[in-house]
């Protein structure tokens, strides 16, 4: 029998609720720890926005540390721009005793004050000491708070550090008697010291030490195309970086400007595109700017015309001299008034600026009826007068002279023509402002040559040449000797044989 069900199913059923298919969120361990980090980031910035001036401008780095050269600038580098007038008055750099190196520094301790130059490159303010730190001296920097920076954030805490300043070596080329030529550098107390730096196989053909001591820029020939390119060699890494592309030139004999940023170097075009009949052009100045990277050359003068070497630069760097060929005349150029000045002369050397740069000092010659004797003129580039250092008349033959760094006197090499007289000319120490001298380095044997002071005044280094007449020795050879002489108690010391221009690195 058929059951009817109608009744039991007269009442549809409910209409279901519309639902979402989800499943419960849950996080990894990996998405807490993400959270966690963004929780401390954001605690972080909090934190500094809450502390802000309670940790200031910093220093982020000082310079410099544990040991220095005679002629190290002080370096500050700030953790942003600042406002410059407010650093530079709360820097001191002072002498110490070398008891007190690297402890707090009181003024009780202070022996000396040093002055300098300062200079700013960006957020880096430079400290350039006017005279040399003393080898083996200490040193201490002194940085007291309260310099701000531009957004008037504030130094909060003083800085004090401390360095001993080392003594300075000596490069020289060598071998003299044979090619090529390479730098060799030297601990004048220590001749056995002596290592070669460079391994040209064309050869070195001149160079400059940088103000600071650690870097050389020295000039190579290349012997495939006849061209020279000005490259630089830093002392600590022994890395050589090439600084031009003079690929139809010679880019010779480069001059550091006293701050370090710019060397000023000779260049002659070989024009080997051109017709023979050309030929070479005359030397002309170019600088090259090592604030850039990579550093930028060009022209030291606009007008193409004017022609010269032998460039010297003061100490200041304010002003610079070199010979022109085509006024025959001593050029000096200052920077800071864009202005030339011309000093007749017939000897045709630049001379050199006194270490202000406001007297330059110079050879010129007296012609006789039997020879041509030089002697020693004074420019004053102030009142525009000139001054002899030396009496034509007397019989000397001067054609040599050097400043000391603070400018009180000069080493000059001098010959006498009387009875006194030398076959090579020998050194002379002599006041720039009555001409009074006295001897330095009287020995007929020698003859003595290119020579140069350390930075502190105290020490010339010579080139010195033995003659085989005077030491009535037929087998001399007259090789070059490198000689060290102390001007404090008149010691010579013989820092090597066979070897040629020498220069200071402090």
């Amino acid at each position: 029998m058929q059951t009817d069900n109608t009744q039991a199913n007269s009442n549809p059923p409910a209409p279901q609720q519309p639902t979402l298919n989800t499943q419960r969120f849950r996080l990894t361990r990996f998405d807490r720890i993400v959270a966690l980090v963004m929780l401390l980031i954001v605690a972080a910035i909090g934190l500094t926005m809450l502390l802000g001036d309670r940790v200031g401008v910093t220093l982020v780095r000082v310079g410099p540390l544990g040991t220095a050269r005679s002629t190290s600038s002080i370096t500050l580098q700030f953790s942003e721009s600042m406002n410059r007038a407010s650093v530079e008055p709360r820097l001191k750099l002072v002498q110490i005793p070398l008891q007190k190196i690297n402890e707090v520094i009181s003024d009780t301790d202070i022996l000396a004050t040093v002055a300098g130059i300062s200079s700013w490159n960006g957020s880096i303010f430079n400290f350039r000491p006017t005279t040399a730190l003393l080898p083996g001296g200490s040193y201490a920097v002194m940085f007291t708070a309260g310099a701000s920076s531009e957004s008037g954030r504030q130094v909060l805490s003083d800085y004090q550090y401390s360095f001993t300043v080392r003594s300075a070596r000596l490069a020289y080329l060598a071998p003299a008697t044979s090619t090529p030529f390479n730098l060799w550098i030297s601990d004048p107390a220590d001749p056995s010291s002596a290592r070669q730096i460079t391994t040209s196989p064309s050869g070195i053909y001149d160079y400059d030490i940088s103000p600071d001591g650690s870097q050389i820029a020295f000039s190579e020939k290349n012997s495939n195309t006849g061209t020279m390119d000005i490259k630089l060699l830093d002392l600590e890494s022994g890395v050589v970086e090439q600084l031009t592309n003079c690929a139809d030139a010679e880019c010779k004999t480069p001059v550091w400007r006293p701050d370090g940023q710019i060397i000023a170097y000779e260049r002659i075009d070989l024009n080997s595109n051109l017709s023979q009949q050309v030929g070479a052009s005359p030397t002309r100045i170019w600088l090259l700017d090592l604030s850039s990277k990579p550093a930028t050359t060009r022209p030291m003068f606009s007008d193409s015309q004017i022609l010269g070497y032998g460039l010297r630069w003061s100490a200041d760097g304010s002003r610079v001299s070199m010979y022109d060929y085509g006024s025959q005349s001593i050029l000096i150029y200052d920077f800071r008034t864009d202005t030339t000045e011309l000093i007749p002369s017939r000897y045709g050397t630049p001379g050199e600026l006194s270490p202000d740069g406001t007297k330059v000092i110079y050879p010129e010659i007296q012609l006789t009826e039997s020879q041509a004797i030089s002697y020693l003129q004074m420019a004053n580039l102030t009142t525009k007068e000139l001054a002899r250092v030396s009496n034509p008349d007397d019989p000397v033959d001067e054609d040599t002279a050097i400043w000391s760094p603070d400018g009180s006197f000069l080493i000059v090499g001098r010959r006498y023509l009387d009875e006194r007289a030398t076959r090579g000319r020998q050194l002379y120490k002599v006041s720039p402002v009555d001409g009074s001298s006295e001897p330095l380095l009287v020995d007929a044997r020698y003859q003595n040559g290119f020579f140069s002071l350390d930075p502190t005044g105290t020490q010339l280094v010579i080139q010195r040449f033995p003659d085989p007449v005077a030491m009535n020795d037929p087998n001399n050879m007259g090789i070059p000797e490198i000689w060290v002489l102390s001007l404090l108690d008149k010691s010579l010391t013989k820092v090597t044989d066979n070897a040629i221009f020498p220069r200071w690195v402090p």
